[in-house]
């Protein structure tokens, strides 16, 4: 299909050849001046196959636009030329005006003509009283035979076109030609106005080849009988054909993995459809197209699958605002002590590269904090970031999460089938958490997307390529468990590319007080406290003594329950230190564990003390375990509810003794 470049320079005015033939040529030369202002003319003296390979090779080159012929030159160059031919019609008058004249030279007259005879023939033998034979001839040859019979019949003048006139002469006797002026120039005048619409047609298919042309869709359209009528550029290559040499062809000959039976049998279109066309996977659209009821023909247009899934993954990835599902920067990572500033500084110079990271830590020291600043300082920071934990899935529902899978690759999938976490996270980062409990069949596929760079979703035959960061993280020891047959030795070192080990909390001296302090803010603020207030010094001191085995995750929840006890509410330091060894015990079980063991005495059960005593018998039972209430509370045998009510009332009883 040629493009608006390759179009060929045309003049203003239409070309029209005119194919004459010894006298017609002589008419056209006569009468083709006058119109010279509305149309080239090129008169041209050839006929039948040699006119019609001239003409076929100047239309090819947009050299004409439309052709004047008459009788069977031109009935021969109809059917095989791609230009309008426009024949020299004979009229009544022709012939009653041609016969006139042939009378003038003898009675001996015949008529012979293209095809078929006319009925004014009659009138005029009755008009005149004469009566001659006439005859209609089809091939050059089959008028040569005629002219020949004639003679030798006695016939002395034949009325006919040019070819029979010639012929006639050719014999020795009289030509008269059949065609008059005014039926050569009313043939002139229709080519011109065949040629410019035959213009405007070729100005529209142009543009809309040029059109076509530009498309990333390939587009075929074809007649009602299935023959091929026009195709772009990119359904050449998607079917692996040539224009020249499907132009005209049935389609479904040419390609029979296309069927037009909806559209061309049944009038039906046939959208988005998945069909398997040499090596390639298209999505087919057939509309059939219908003018007045009218089936007219298809139009077929085709997509490649994986340009689609290119499509697809532009949109998800392409976004350039900060994308959803990160909220922490490196930064966020607090505290001043060695041990984080080394995370850090490690954290920043693997952020520059695609390499995969192995995170090793406790629970609670802030992975997917890490995880997440570092894809924030790498040059991926506008995709995706996408994170999932490997232990929070059955094995089934995490390969369909991580790799995804194709519509009915399994009962109960989702129509359209779903796109894996690896191809969401396309250009991006993709955070494996707890990588360590993925079970050992999946830890085989996750190996051969970080060698191979392709996702193969469930159900599907062809994979997809895609371009991710991997980040894993796990509290579990993954050297121990390769050596028990629990890990893969070629996944660990895959993914053991680039490792950060998270140091517990205990390790990061000097850390506990600002981050005590700071996520006790954050849980003020978490609670909607209008007025936030300083952690107390007591308690940060607690915080300071205890060794963390649950880390930042453990402190945020502890501090969030101090908070709540505290923030916002007036208390004093014993009431408060009373409600929080209940509500934080493992903050002064810190304590305890600082001072020894308990040294537990023999007391009573609390059930046997007087109540009034009850206060008092309770502090000398906790100042013999060393303040450990837990120990206290099995002496006694109460809660450690009953022990703060208990201690709480005998508090007020004093109190109000000394008031």
């Amino acid at each position: 299909m040629p493009s608006v470049a390759a179009l060929p320079t045309r003049s203003a005015r239409p070309t029209i050849w005119a194919m004459g033939i010894s006298r017609v040529a002589r008419a056209f030369a006569e009468l083709t001046p006058a119109y010279a202002s509305q149309a080239d003319f090129r008169i041209v003296d050839e006929g039948f196959e040699q006119a019609a390979r001239s003409i076929n090779e100047a239309a090819k080159r947009g050299r004409v636009d439309a052709v004047v012929a008459g009788g069977s030159n031109g009935a021969y160059l109809r059917q095989h030329v791609d230009v309008p031919v426009i024949l020299i019609k004979v009229t009544g008058f022709d012939v009653m005006h041609a016969l006139t004249t042939a009378k003038q030279l003898s009675n001996r007259i015949a008529l012979v003509t293209h095809a078929s005879t006319f009925p004014e023939t009659e009138a005029f033998k009755q008009a005149f009283g004469l009566d001659f034979p006439s005859h209609s001839y089809v091939t050059v040859e089959d008028a040569a035979a005629q002219v020949k019979a004639l003679k030798r019949a006695g016939m002395e003048v034949i009325v006919g076109p040019g070819l029979v006139s010639d012929l006639a002469e050719q014999q020795g006797l009289a030509g008269v030609f059949l065609y008059s002026t005014n039926s050569i120039r009313v043939a002139l005048e229709d080519a011109i106005e065949a040629a410019r619409l035959a213009r405007i047609e070729q100005r529209r298919r142009e543009y809309l080849n040029t059109v076509l042309s530009h498309l990333n869709e390939g587009v075929v359209a074809v007649d009602a009988e299935g023959r091929v009528q026009s195709l772009n550029p990119p359904m050449e290559r998607l079917l692996g054909v040539r224009q020249d040499q499907i132009i005209g062809r049935l389609l479904e000959e040419e390609v029979p993995a296309i069927s037009l039976d909806g559209p061309l049998r049944h009038g039906q279109k046939e959208l988005e459809t998945i069909q398997k066309v040499n090596d390639k996977v298209l999505i087919l659209n057939r509309i059939p197209i219908q003018s007045g009821g009218e089936l007219l023909g298809a139009i077929v247009t085709a997509q490649d699958a994986k340009a689609i899934q290119r499509v697809d993954r532009n949109l998800r990835t392409g976004a350039t605002v900060r994308p959803a599902g990160t909220r922490y920067e490196l930064d966020d990572l607090l505290g001043s002590s060695p041990a984080i500033q080394r995370v850090r500084e490690l954290a920043r110079l693997y952020a520059d590269v695609s390499s995969t990271v192995l995170i090793e830590g406790e629970s609670g020291t802030g992975k997917e904090v890490l995880a997440q600043g570092m894809h924030r300082a790498s040059p991926r920071r506008d995709f995706p970031f996408v994170a999932i934990n490997c232990a929070a899935f059955p094995e089934p529902l995490l390969e369909s999460e991580l790799f995804g899978y194709e519509e009915g690759a399994f009962s109960g999938a989702r129509k359209g089938g779903k796109t894996g976490l690896f191809e969401a996270a396309h250009n991006g980062t993709i955070f494996l958490d707890e990588i360590g409990d993925m079970p050992l069949a999946l830890q085989v596929r996750l190996l051969r997307v970080l060698q191979e760079k392709q996702v193969l979703p469930i159900g599907a035959l062809e994979p997809v390529s895609v371009n991710v960061r991997v980040i894993a993280a796990t509290h579990r020891d993954l050297h121990a468990m390769v050596r028990n047959g629990e890990f893969r030795r070629d996944l660990f070192y895959r993914l053991n590319i680039l490792r950060i080990a998270m140091p517990p909390l205990r390790e990061r001296e000097g850390d506990i007080e600002e981050l005590a302090e700071v996520l006790y803010q954050r849980a003020q603020r978490r609670l909607g406290i209008a007025r936030p207030v300083r952690l107390p010094a007591f308690v940060k001191a607690l915080c300071m003594k205890y060794d963390w085995p649950g880390n930042l995750r453990e402190m945020e929840n502890v501090l969030e329950r101090v908070a709540v006890s505290h923030a916002g509410r007036k208390v004093s330091r014993k009431e408060l230190e009373l409600e929080l060894e209940i509500t934080v015990p493992e903050l002064y079980g810190a304590r305890n564990r600082e001072a020894g063991p308990a040294q537990e005495a023999t007391f009573a059960p609390l059930e046997e003390v007087a109540r009034a005593s009850e206060a008092a018998h309770i502090r000398r039972v906790l100042q013999a375990c060393n303040g450990d209430r837990a120990a206290a509370c099995r002496i006694l045998g109460i809660s450690p509810a009953t022990l703060w009510r208990k201690l709480k009332g005998g508090d007020e009883a004093e109190r109000a003794s000394r008031s």
